[in-house]
């Protein structure tokens, strides 16, 4: 029996002491035989209660302990070293605390080794496990360089970097270990070189911490936002030799050295709380974190700016000449939606290098008519005509048959340009190397978010990440603020290569008709080894109405549950885990709210 189901008796003593209604329902579901329900409501009724994390934390943190311990046993199992960094100016209390906490951690550290800035304040700690490199270091990234060269001397293969304001954890450490105890590498497969897990941000004012659930590793992501350094775990001699590469120097911070390690080496993120960081701490001044990426990118990257919460905003070049975008919009009468739509395409975009395919839906409106027949004077516009039902999926892929660019953008006819980069920016992230699809954020009128990046699995389909969240509001840790991977963006502003469009045979106009086409075009992209982007860069209104209703209305419900069910069973969205959605994470809401556990 696991630590977890031994939980079980502690639960029902506290269900009948804070929740005795719960528990009366249980008795009475047990009564009548229906055990698995009253365990259903069992669980249901734990995750509101006090401290439930918590207990849950304790438990797996058992389990990977014993794990580790037995491997130790056997002689076998990673070994780790810690690394604490100490500056002038540090507040000794707080060095204290964190060099205790590595105390605490059990048996699977061979050492706590410290590094020191001239003149800084090493407090004095009893226990022998704690070992002070005796010759002072002007910066971190040279306490670390020192710290894994004295953790290879010592027979460690992984080294904590523990900031100086932060905790490790009691389980950290056994976290890690038991990770890679349970995950071993297929045979031929390299062996992971960074590992980092989720973070929990403590505060005097706060009863228990407050949790930061990570996204799976995202090349695009870590450009945006360092999600890692603070809760990480680095394999100690690929470390040594990025550090020994002489990138002018070598690695200039703990941020670029995982930047060089994430571009081409394994990088895995373990779902268990690796740190306790101050709260807010990650909200840091970005300006090393600039310098960082653009030691990293060079050439590869045009401008790079500060983004708001401490994160990077970056944008790629354009080739000059810029390749050729076709922008594709689906109609079918309402003028004022689509005059707006195409003005701003036309008249407030700056990318020099469009067309415009207008694809008419037998539209009968005098108005709509006489408005299509005037604007196709602009030899950048073509009108083609699809005189069938409505079926998105087969009036773009008619529309895009007719498209000769290199580029092609699905653009819904209710959207409305706001700023004229919007499709530089989406280009720029299509020409990096292996992107499938790139979205823009859409914002609805009243300028909170409709969509920034789609996440797979919400309500067992798929959802838009973030959806309702004020305009400029930082959400959950600034993510929809930031350029990152996605494993869908919405079909009503999609930039993506022709080829590759017609390589997974377009959207789907036989089983997804209307709903879930743009998702399952993204999710075709993905089979084949493509990333699909989010970029806030790019930024539109999108005249769409905060309710989903039109599919649930009676006309449509038949339509649309068979093409959820489409959905469902093609991806497997009923239990499938998004990667940029954690586990932890509740799968019934867009705006990213924990779970429990």
């Amino acid at each position: 029996m696991s630590r977890i189901s031994q939980q079980r008796p502690m639960d029902l003593l506290l269900l009948v002491g804070l929740r005795p209604h719960h528990f009366m329902a249980n008795l009475w579901w047990r009564l009548l035989g229906k055990k698995l329900r009253a365990r259903a409501r069992i669980d249901a009724a734990i995750k509101g209660l006090p401290f439930a994390h918590a207990r849950w934390a304790h438990a797996v943190g058992i389990e990977d302990g014993e794990i580790v311990a037995a491997a130790e046993l056997d002689g076998l199992g990673p070994v780790f070293c810690v690394h604490c960094h100490i500056a002038r100016g540090d507040d000794p209390a707080s060095v204290r605390r964190t060099l205790r906490s590595t105390q605490e951690h059990g048996p699977a550290a061979r050492g706590i080794l410290v590094t020191h800035e001239a003149g800084a304040q090493i407090p004095q700690l009893a226990g022998g496990a704690v070992t002070v490199l005796p010759t002072a270091c002007d910066s971190r990234i040279e306490g670390l360089h020192a710290a894994l060269v004295k953790a290879r001397a010592i027979g460690a293969d992984w080294l904590v970097p523990l900031d100086s304001a932060s905790l490790l954890p009691r389980h950290g450490l056994a976290a890690y270990g038991a990770y890679l105890l349970r995950q071993p590498p297929p045979a031929g497969a390299p062996e992971p070189t960074l590992l980092y897990g989720d973070e929990g941000e403590i505060s005097r004012f706060r009863a228990k911490p407050k949790l930061w659930l990570k996204p799976q590793w995202d090349p695009r992501m870590i450009l945006s936002q360092d999600y890692v350094s603070r809760a990480c775990a680095l394999a100690v001699g690929p470390a040594l030799d990025v550090l020994a590469r002489g990138n002018e120097g070598g690695p200039q911070s703990l941020y670029e050295l995982i930047l060089r390690i994430g571009e081409d080496m394994p990088v895995t993120h373990i779902p268990r709380i690796t740190a306790l960081t101050s709260e807010g701490g990650w909200r840091r001044d970005g300006t090393l974190n600039i310098k960082a990426v653009r030691r990293v990118l060079g050439a590869r990257v045009d401008e790079i700016f500060p983004g708001p919460f401490g994160t990077v905003a970056l944008s790629f070049p354009l080739p000059d000449p810029p390749p050729t975008v076709s922008v594709i919009v689906a109609t079918r009468d309402r003028v004022e939606l689509l005059r707006n739509c195409v003005e701003g395409v036309l008249r407030a975009t700056d990318y020099p290098a469009i067309d415009l395919i207008i694809a008419d839906n037998d539209s009968v409106e005098p108005e709509a008519l006489r408005y299509m027949e005037e604007v196709s004077a602009d030899p950048r516009v073509t009108i083609v005509r699809w005189p069938h039902p409505f079926n998105y999926s087969a009036i773009n892929n008619f529309a895009a048959s007719h498209a000769r660019s290199e580029f092609l953008c699905l653009l819904n006819n209710d959207i409305e340009v706001i700023e004229p980069h919007w499709l530089s920016a989406l280009v720029r992230e299509a020409m990096q190397p292996g992107i499938g699809a790139v979205g823009a954020r859409l914002l609805y009128p009243d300028r909170s978010i409709q969509h920034a990046g789609v996440a797979i699995g919400l309500g067992n389909a798929a959802g838009h990440a973030h959806r309702a969240l004020p305009e400029g509001q930082p959400g959950y840790y600034a993510q929809a603020l930031i350029a990152r991977g996605a494993s869908a963006v919405t079909g009503a502003c999609l930039l993506v290569s022709r080829r590759h469009f017609e390589a997974v045979g377009g959207l789907d106009e036989d089983g997804l008709a209307v709903a879930y086409n743009d998702v399952d075009l993204c999710l075709k992209l993905r089979e084949r080894g493509l990333t699909n982007i989010y970029t806030p860069a790019a930024t539109l209104i999108h005249h769409e109405s905060k309710s989903r209703g039109l599919d649930f209305d009676p006309e449509h419900l038949e339509r649309y549950m068979r093409e959820l069910k489409v959905l469902q069973e093609r991806w497997d969205t009923t239990r499938v885990v998004d990667p940029w959605h954690h586990s932890g994470l509740d799968r019934g809401k867009e705006v990213y709210v924990r779970s429990v556990p």
